[in-house]
């Protein structure tokens, strides 16, 4: 009887030169149940689940740990995007999701190496011969998704510079348009570089003054919206933190102790 190997089998096939071959199912022909969960796992935010950058046959893929997509499928952010009949209930059945999402083709199972080029940089992978579902064990991304805003995202691209390119036909109401949009766009990177400006003077200038440093629109560089970023109006540096009295305490009694032992000497 013939057998497909897949990432829903348990072993490999190996052919006459000795390297293990796998065959993989094309995940888009997959249940959409099952293009939902993929969906969701590669959804950071959602999930949780922050891949990691590894290199296989010369390709970067996305990686994870088995544990962190089983630690996922039971998260309740998973529950609120998913049909209640569908939702695993206890650790097992999210390995068998996870173990579905290999045998359909969207995972494939691999053997972390060593890092490309020292730390930080991505790890070589290999394709592990035994493609089953385990916690400790490292999964790529074969499934892209949907590849519907790529295409759209190309298009567009192509019409701008096609448009770009016919410029000197454009109508002179669209030339001046444009020039306008321009002299904007550089007003408005002229007053954000002001705005950075003028912040950093005036917190060198107060940082000796204040007991803590003054700083205009202090939530300016942080990772939040363009309307937070200017909230609240100004700010200062947070107060530093002061030792425990324990740490003191102990502190205290350690120099006492060394005081009594030179006292004894002394005497």
């Amino acid at each position: 009887m013939s057998h497909e190997h897949g990432p829903g089998c348990n072993h490999g096939h190996e052919n006459e030169g000795g390297a293990t071959t796998i065959h993989v199912n094309d995940a888009n022909k997959a249940p959409t149940v099952y293009k939902n969960i993929a969906s969701y796992l590669k959804d950071e935010k959602k999930s949780g689940l922050k891949p990691r950058q590894g290199v296989l046959n010369g390709k970067r893929f996305d990686y994870f740990k088995g544990k962190r997509a089983i630690d996922a499928l039971l998260k309740e952010e998973y529950k609120k995007i998913s049909p209640a009949d569908q939702v695993p209930q206890t650790r097992e059945d999210a390995h068998k999701v996870f173990n579905e999402l290999g045998r359909l083709g969207f995972i494939l199972r691999v053997d972390r190496g060593e890092s490309i080029s020292g730390k930080g940089s991505p790890r070589l992978l290999q394709v592990n011969p035994v493609q089953q579902a385990q916690e400790d064990g490292y999964y790529l991304w074969i499934w892209e998704g949907s590849q519907a805003k790529q295409y759209m995202g190309a298009v567009l691209l192509v019409m701008i510079v096609f448009a770009a390119v016919l410029f000197p036909l454009w109508p002179s109401f669209m030339h001046t348009g444009v020039w306008y949009l321009s002299v904007g766009v550089l007003c408005l990177i002229g007053a954000f570089f002001g705005i950075a400006l003028i912040r950093l003077v005036l917190y060198i200038i107060t940082y000796p003054v204040l007991p803590r440093g003054f700083w205009l629109f202090p939530n300016l560089f942080a990772d939040c919206g363009v309307v937070d970023s200017f909230i609240p109006l100004y700010g200062f540096d947070e107060p530093k933190q002061k030792k425990s009295k324990k740490s003191s305490n102990s502190n205290g009694s350690g120099s006492s102790k060394k005081t009594a032992v030179v006292s004894e000497k002394t005497d």
